[in-house]
C-alpha cells in the first residue's frame, strides 16, 4: 500500500495499458509515446515554476547558483541549460513537471551493477543539459528547450504513481542531465521514498556543493560520468570543467552514499594509455579501489559522427590499466559478451555475477559474500536473485 499519492489515483484511463504492453511500447525507442488517453503529449511548453538555487544582485540581475556555469540570463532569456531561465522578474524552472523521455530500463543500462534490484526502472527526463558534449546519444531532448520537445505534463504524484503501477521498484533520472530539473527530481524523490522506491541519478556530475549536499540527503544512487581526464578534453568536447566533476565525485566518496563512475572512450579524444593511467591514478588515489568503474563504447553521434566506435581492444585496455593501479571493480559496457560484463571477486578471482549486455544471467554471491572464498564485495546484494534478472 503506498502512501502520499493523490492525484490522478481516480483517473481510472491513466493506468489502461498493461505493464506487459508498456514495457514492449518503451523498448525499442526507449521512450514511452503510448501513455493512455489521460496523459496527453504537449509541445511548445514551458513550466513555470519557481526556481532554486538562484541569488538576486545588488544590480538586480539573477545569477543561477545551480551550477559552474554561473549564468546570469537577462529577463525572458535562458541560461546555457535551457530548462532554466528569467520570466517575469524571477528565476524559474521552465521543464518543472515536463518529462520528454518516460521509459523503463533495466538498471544494468545506467550502469550499475553493484546495487541489485528486483525490477526495471521507470525513468525519466526533461529537455536540457548544463554541457554540450558534442557525442550525446540523446541530443535531440538535452540540447533542447521544452517548447522543442514533446513533453508530458506529470506531477511528482503521477511519476510514482506510474512506478507503482508497473511494479518498478526504482526511479530513474537518466537520458538528460537531472541537474537541470532539480526542483522536479527532489520533489519525485521525496515521494518515492515515502512509497519505499529507490532513486537513481545518472549525472555528468557538472553541480555546486550546496544543491550536491541536499541531492546527496534525497537520492539513493548516483551514477556519475568522469567523461575525461583531462581539461583539455572537457574544454574541447564537453564545453564544461573537469575540477568541479572530481569535486562532486570526492563528494560522495565522503558522503558514504552508493555510487559509481561511467567513462566514455572517444576515439582518438581520451582513450590513449597516457590519459588513461592519468584518470586512473585519480581515481584510486581520490576515490579508492572499491568504487565500481565502467568504461563505455563509444558510438558515432550527433557532432562525432566521423569517428569510428571504440574497439573493443581500447576497452580491454581501459579495463587492464585500471586493474593494474589497484582498481578492483572495472567493467567494459555497450559490447555485450567481453570479459568485462562480469564481476569477479578480488579475493580468488571467480566469476560471482554473470552478465550479458544489461542482465543479469546469474549471481552467486550470498549477501555480498562470494561462495568459494568469502569475500566481501561492496555494494547491495539480492539473494533472491540467484539466476538473474531475466524476465523480471
Amino acid at each position: 500500500m503506498y502512501v502520499g499519492v493523490l492525484a490522478m489515483n481516480n483517473d481510472k484511463t491513466l493506468f489502461s495499458l498493461k505493464r506487459r504492453q508498456f514495457i514492449q511500447g518503451t523498448a525499442t525507442a526507449g521512450v514511452c509515446l503510448a501513455l493512455g488517453p489521460a496523459l496527453k503529449i504537449y509541445a511548445e511548453q514551458e513550466s513555470d515554476h519557481p526556481a532554486e538555487y538562484a541569488k538576486k544582485l545588488d544590480s538586480g540581475q539573477w545569477q543561477c547558483q545551480l551550477c559552474p556555469n554561473g549564468c546570469m540570463p537577462a529577463e525572458g532569456e535562458n541560461g546555457a541549460c535551457r530548462a532554466r531561465g528569467v520570466r517575469n522578474g524571477r528565476y524559474t524552472s521552465l521543464v518543472y513537471g515536463l518529462p520528454c523521455v518516460i521509459a523503463i530500463d533495466p538498471v544494468e543500462k545506467m550502469p550499475l551493477f553493484h546495487y541489485h534490484v528486483k525490477s526495471p526502472a521507470l525513468s525519466i527526463s526533461t529537455a536540457g543539459c548544463n554541457l554540450a558534449c558534442k557525442y550525446c546519444q540523446n541530443w535531440q531532448f538535452s540540447q533542447k528547450t521544452p517548447v522543442e520537445t514533446s513533453n508530458f505534463p506529470m506531477t511528482p504524484d503521477d511519476v510514482v504513481v506510474r512506478a507503482l503501477d508497473f511494479q518498478t521498484h526504482t526511479i530513474g533520472f537518466f537520458y538528460t542531465e537531472p541537474v537541470i530539473y532539480i526542483e522536479f527530481m527532489k520533489d519525485v524523490a521525496r515521494l518515492a521514498r515515502k512509497n519505499g522506491l529507490k532513486t537513481v541519478m545518472v549525472t555528468a556530475g557538472y553541480i555546486k556543493p550546496e544543491p550536491l549536499k541536499d541531492l546527496i540527503e534525497l537520492i539513493d544512487i548516483f551514477v556519475v560520468g568522469l567523461k575525461g581526464f583531462t581539461q583539455d578534453y572537457y574544454t574541447d568536447v564537453i564545453s564544461g570543467m573537469l575540477a568541479p566533476v572530481q569535486q562532486t565525485l570526492i563528494t560522495l566518496k565522503n558522503s558514504k552514499c552508493h555510487f559509481e563512475v561511467v567513462s566514455l572512450l572517444v576515439p582518438g579524444k581520451n582513450d590513449s594509455e597516457e590519459q588513461l593511467k592519468l584518470g586512473a591514478r585519480w581515481f584510486l588515489d581520490n576515490l579508492g579501489p572499491d568504487v565500481p568503474w565502467h568504461f563505455s563504447r563509444f558510438v558515432p553521434e550527433f557532432q562525432l559522427k566521423n569517428l569510428p566506435p571504440t574497439p573493443n581492444t581500447t576497452l580491454e585496455m581501459a579495463r587492464n590499466t585500471a586493474l593494474a593501479v589497484g582498481i578492483k571493480y572495472v567493467y567494459t559496457g555497450n559490447n555485450p559478451g567481453q570479459e568485462g560484463n562480469h564481476t569477479y571477486c578480488p579475493g580468488c578471482g571467480k566469476k560471482v555475477v554473470e552478465r550479458l549486455g544489461f542482465q543479469v544471467l546469474r549471481s552467486l554471491l550470498s549477501r555480498g559474500k562470494c561462495p568459494d572464498c568469502g569475500y566481501q564485495l561492496p555494494g547491495v546484494w539480492l539473494d533472491d536473485l540467484p539466476t538473474g534478472n531475466v524476465g523480471l
